[in-house]
């Protein structure tokens, strides 16, 4: 079941990104503009190298979540706190990263078209979940960049899509936890509820 806007930004969205040979040599950052129901929610994405980045706002402050491939980690970093937490990266990446699921039930190639300045390839898929046993997406991959830049997921009036995409100019420290925070133990039940949400 789809998490509600008001859960913080870690655990939003267990939907859609694929990465490829090519999205592990993008370089990038977005606006993420995330409209669920009659409510919108602005995020911030950086990409480089496979490694990924995402700051949410939420009710109890700026959110931070690191994908580190390399290091088969993920880091939630909590800046009002300055402190982190490190957990092993699963099979999936955490919810709130557009991904296509491994496990989707189907996945057509249905055209091309060019969105937020992109070519794309769109892709008609269906992914487990839903009242119907099944919920169906219609996703936009960019051709240039190799990683979904759109999401719409018209059985629970869903849209998600990158936007203002700049290319390049991203520091390589932005990838790791700040220095001077301090690392924390996961909360008891955390990895638990994170492994719901993205399964």
């Amino acid at each position: 079941m789809l998490p509600k806007l008001k859960k913080p930004g870690w655990l939003l969205l267990p939907l859609l990104l694929m990465l490829s040979g090519s999205a592990a040599a993008a370089e990038f950052t977005a606006q993420m503009i995330i409209q669920d129901g009659d409510k919108t929610m602005p995020a911030k994405i950086f990409v480089q190298n496979g490694k990924m980045r995402q700051e949410f706002m939420d009710a109890e402050g700026r959110t931070v979540t690191i994908v580190r491939p390399d290091k088969k980690a993920v880091y939630v970093v909590m800046p009002l706190d300055r402190t982190y937490m490190e957990m092993p990266l699963r099979a999936k990446l955490p919810g709130q990263f557009i991904q296509i699921p491994p496990d989707a039930v189907t996945k057509r190639l249905v055209g091309t078209e060019t969105v937020n300045g992109y070519v794309a390839e769109k892709y008609e898929v269906t992914v487990r979940g839903g009242e119907a046993g099944v919920t169906r997406q219609t996703v936009w991959v960019s051709q240039k960049l190799g990683v979904p830049i759109k999401m719409v997921c018209k059985d629970r009036n869903l849209c998600v899509e990158y936007k203002n995409i700049k290319e390049g100019g991203i520091t390589a420290l932005l990838f790791d936890p700040p220095k001077g925070y301090q690392k924390t133990p996961t909360p008891l039940g955390f990895t638990t509820t994170l492994k719901e949400e993205i399964e």
